[in-house]
């Protein structure tokens, strides 16, 4: 029987949104490749876990930058990479695959140190997982091509170096199912939801979160809320905060993440800490998001989001309780839903798995 060509995909600590395991099911649906996940754990050194992601996703950019930085610091991190960069080529020489897929900067970085190293000629195919082009020396280990949500990114590319014809745009790696309006009534009966609008809260846990959930619970029945809940150490505090509310019995906690997109649908306003995955969701889902970040990196490609009149953004805990009432007394949730459904309906997973399958090094 003839072997499959492989995509082999590589991902890092920052990953955002289960992108690499999102295309490895959209590739291999395909049927005509096979993939292989090489997660960071099989090729580099041991990284803190249970971070949050945004803080995750700013250490791929800051150990991609360190390693470019001074010289002594550059000596460091290419000593640390040595075993590193070895792993990967040794995964390239096992896999033979036919391009490399990095869904990180760090990852691609790695992969170019190695691709470096050993001197084979496999490609790579970089996808830019944000709104905007993270800042600093971003493009010095150059991928074949890359794979953007829009042209402002791919026009920030040209600015440094990549040709254009070398970046698609393609929009970003996640998907969620179409519900109807019928369907959302349904749905919020099966998950024991009231009639009254559904504040999705997407936790990021610690303070900031639980203010969140104890501000717009305290709203009373005019709006009840779900809060999904990553790490269940958070549980504790949060259930703490909620049982303080004027009315606790419109508050719930989901712990489930497999029921976490799916309370998401059933939701009439999602608020979220940037998450780039859970932005464009509710994107492809017509849901209108308020946004806050606490980093510049969040806080960019937010505003970013703004000018495009795609999200709200929350500059404070107490901007975001006045956001949502502005969302559920007039149009401005259809408008913004409309807005994300537009900007996010011409891509498809399936369209960046056939350009994927169909590459071929330009």
């Amino acid at each position: 029987m003839q072997r499959r060509p492989v995509i082999l995909i590589m991902t890092s600590s920052g990953e955002i949104g289960g992108a690499a395991q999102t295309l490895a099911e959209a590739v291999r649906a395909e049927g005509t490749h096979n993939v292989v996940v090489l997660e960071e754990s099989r090729y580099g050194v041991k990284t803190p876990g249970g971070l949050l992601d945004g803080v995750i996703a700013a250490i791929d950019e800051h150990r991609l930058l360190k390693s470019r930085g001074e010289e002594g610091e550059k000596k460091a991190e290419r000593s640390k990479l040595k075993g590193t960069t070895r792993r990967v080529a040794n995964a390239v020489k096992r896999y033979a695959p036919e391009i490399v897929l990095t869904v990180t900067p760090y990852a691609q970085a790695v992969f170019a140190e190695a691709k470096h190293k050993a001197g084979f000629a496999v490609p790579s195919v970089h996808i830019v997982t944000a709104f905007t082009l993270p800042k600093g020396d971003y493009v010095t280990a150059q991928a074949n091509a890359y794979i953007v949500e829009n042209a402002d990114v791919k026009n920030d590319l040209s600015v440094n170096g990549v040709p254009s014809r070398h970046v698609m745009i393609m929009g970003l790696p996640y998907d969620i199912r179409k519900v109807t309006p019928i369907e959302i009534e349904a749905g919020k009966q099966d998950l024991g939801l009231p009639k009254t609008p559904t504040i999705f809260v997407s936790s990021a846990g610690g303070r900031e979160t639980r203010e969140i959930l104890g501000l717009i619970a305290d709203q009373g029945d005019i709006v009840n809320v779900v809060c999904c809940v990553n790490d269940v150490k958070e549980l504790p505090a949060l259930r703490a905060r909620a049982d303080g509310a004027e009315t606790a019995s419109n508050v719930v906690l989901a712990t489930r993440k497999d029921l976490f997109d799916e309370y998401m649908l059933m939701s009439d306003v999602v608020v979220t800490r940037y998450d780039a995955s859970v932005i464009y969701k509710c994107f492809r889902a017509g849901k209108p998001v308020i946004a806050y970040g606490l980093t510049e990196t969040e806080r960019g490609n937010i505003e970013y989001l703004v000018s495009q009149d795609l999200v709200m953004q929350a500059k404070n805990d107490i901007d975001i309780v006045a956001l949502i009432y502005k969302l559920i007394s007039g149009d401005l949730a259809s408008h913004y839903g409309e807005n994300g459904v537009k900007r996010t309906e011409l891509y498809s997973l399936q369209n960046m798995a056939n350009y994927l399958t169909a590459y071929i090094s330009m």
